[in-house]
């Protein structure tokens, strides 16, 4: 078979839905007039092969193929793909290097680290934490800068400088000529060049030249004529290096004359490896291997990995990638009101973000198989959430590991904040539920509504319908909405057993937990519908990868990411689909660790 042949079928039984006058889905199969435009969209052409294998396309009510011409296409698709990826596998593109502004978070962190100043610098003079869609922060397409966030950080070097300078809290009081004890672990007494050439190795993160030192020396020398002004000249010297681009950004030069692709230097090594695992600057222990050449041997680099794994400070990775990936971030603005459910307080609201939460990082530090975000037997409760969920036998506020008896509550689907989140204001939402399900869970998100297509009108609708779900088959039941509510609904409706902030509640009159996924998986509750999800755990491995390799790399994947992400879900599903796998192999793929100079057409 060829792409003509494919083009013929296509033509035959899709543009009629997928073509240039109608685009369900979003997706016009028109433009494709070659093998070469398909290898540029190689997610939404697996996506075309898996609808095609599970009979989810075309829908039932349109002509069918015949089963061998329905197999042969997609079986086309599967291996012009396959060979596509280990094209790349041999000859590798780790993608266009990039550019990033620390993000709020990251500048808190490496603000932390570096002068062991702890508070929320960042929100206190409004730094912005900048998004792109439903992505991370992180992205360097996110992270601009204007002469405003400029004078922004100008003040926050003011106000971390108040802090370094404040006298001590208890003790005696400052003789004459000495330092502020947090200034003084910055510069040593007597030693204003050794301290400032060392404050800059650390907050530029890279080794130094002379000339650097020099410039700030001669900068503390004018504001420090004489030792009475010593301690201005020190401060001086510290706000220039916080609102110096060295510090602000994370640079990678090109190498001259490079044509292929090369490993990124030690030292570029430590930071993708510290602001991926931490949102910070590398420590002494990661900066001192870099600065012996040692890094990249794979006994040390793994050995790194592992540590700075185990670190308190990889909890950044719940902070910022889960919270992220996850929505728990948006938990504060879950639509469910005390009006309707009085027990919504911000204090649970606070108990079921700490429970998600402290699920992910529990992942990271008992190096648990990412699949339990699917269906554990287990979940962190605290009292609060216990009796919330009707769990006997749970005492306390601290959030422990707590057994369950129920199937139906564990994993992602079964905790509170999912389900809050995917609410309204005074009922549940089988359509945000679902569109969690296919966007954040399988990374398949359904696209947005067809323009001028109206929110269901309730009390309309409910003069023709006996219940909610009759409502929303009416509204479905419009031409431009069926085809994707057939496919999130579904999904949703398979949660109805749990209420609009988490609780259960058992099938009845008035409540349907019963589903039918295009391609023929039928359930009846979130038990039966984690078993669906199960089958395809391959697809949510593959996403939390995809996910995840993302926020490593700071950029959107592209098609030459297919092979890196195949290999680690292969390596994911060989281990155990263990934590620790999945971080350590990002850590080590060619992308992460690899670099190419900046070549025409790398704008996003």
């Amino acid at each position: 078979m060829n792409f003509e042949t494919v083009r013929t079928f296509l033509s035959g039984y899709c543009v009629k839905c997928h073509g240039e006058k109608v685009q369900k889905g979003g997706l016009n199969l028109v433009p494709f007039a070659d093998e070469k435009s398909v290898l540029k969209q190689r997610k939404v052409w697996r996506s075309v092969a898996e609808q095609l294998i599970t009979k989810e396309m075309p829908p039932e009510r349109e002509k069918q193929p015949a089963e061998d011409d329905r197999a042969a296409v997609a079986k086309w698709v599967g291996q012009t793909l396959d060979a596509a990826d280990e094209r790349d596998r041999k000859h590798p593109d780790p993608g266009r290097a990039v550019v990033r502004r620390l993000t709020a978070g990251e500048y808190n962190r490496t603000v932390r680290d570096l002068f062991a100043v702890n508070f929320d610098v960042a929100g206190a003079v409004g730094l912005p934490d900048d998004t792109v869609g439903e992505s991370f922060n992180n992205l360097a397409a996110a992270l601009n800068f204007s002469d405003t966030l400029m004078e922004k950080y100008f003040t926050a070097a003011d106000l971390i400088i108040e802090r370094l300078d404040a006298p001590p809290a208890k003790g005696p009081k400052l003789k004459p000529g000495e330092l502020p004890p947090l200034l003084a672990k910055v510069f040593k007494p007597g030693d204003v060049k050794g301290s400032v050439e060392r404050l800059l190795r650390r907050a530029y993160r890279r080794p130094i030249d002379v000339k650097e030192v020099s410039r700030l020396l001669a900068l503390h020398d004018q504001a420090a004529p004489n030792a009475a002004k010593a301690e201005d000249g020190l401060k001086l010297v510290v706000k220039a290096v916080l609102v110096s681009p060295h510090f602000l950004l994370r640079v990678e030069r090109d190498r001259p004359n490079a044509d292929s692709p090369y490993p990124v230097n030690d030292h570029e090594l430590a930071v993708r490896l510290s602001y991926f695992l931490w949102s910070s600057m590398p420590d002494d222990e990661l900066a001192s291997l870099a600065d012996q050449g040692k890094l990249r041997q794979a006994d040390v680099y793994d050995a790194q990995v592992k540590r700075m794994l185990a670190d308190p400070k990889a909890k950044a990775l719940t902070e910022t990638f889960a919270e992220q990936w996850l929505l728990f971030k948006k938990l504060p603005d879950a639509r469910p009101t005390t009006e309707f459910y009085p027990t919504f307080t911000p204090k649970l609201r606070q108990a079921m973000h700490d429970e998600a939460a402290t699920f992910f990082d529990k992942l990271r530090t008992e190096d648990a198989p990412i699949t339990d975000l699917l269906a554990a037997d287990y979940a962190y409760l605290n009292a609060d959430l216990a009796k919330h969920y009707g769990i006997p036998n749970v005492t306390g506020p601290e959030f422990r590991k707590v057994p369950l008896t129920d199937p139906n509550r564990g994993g992602l689907l079964g905790m509170g904040a999912v389900l809050a989140l995917t609410s309204h204001t005074n009922r549940t939402s089988p359509t945000l539920r679902g569109k969690y399900v296919l966007d954040v869970i399988l990374g398949t998100p359904p696209p947005p509504p067809p323009p001028g297509v109206s929110q269901i009108d309730e009390a309309k609708a409910g003069k023709a319908a006996k219940n909610f779900r009759e409502q929303l088959a009416l509204h479905a039941s419009q031409a431009s909405c069926g085809g994707c509510h057939a496919k999130i609904d579904p999904l949703g409706f398979g949660l109805e057993n749990f209420d609009a902030i988490g609780r259960w509640r058992n099938s009845g009159k008035d409540i349907d937990a019963t589903g039918k996924l295009p391609g023929g998986d039928a359930f009846n509750g979130p038990k039966e519908l984690k078993a669906v999800l199960l089958k395809r755990k391959g697809r949510f491995v593959e996403n939390v990868t995809e996910k995840m390799l993302t926020f490593a790399l700071g950029r959107e994947l592209h098609a030459t990411d297919d092979a890196t992400v195949k290999a680690i879900t292969a390596d994911l599903e060989k281990t155990g689909f263990k934590f620790s796998v999945l971080v350590g192999d990002i850590a080590k793929s060619y992308p992460f660790q690899h670099r190419r100079n900046t070549k025409p057409g790398d704008g996003e």
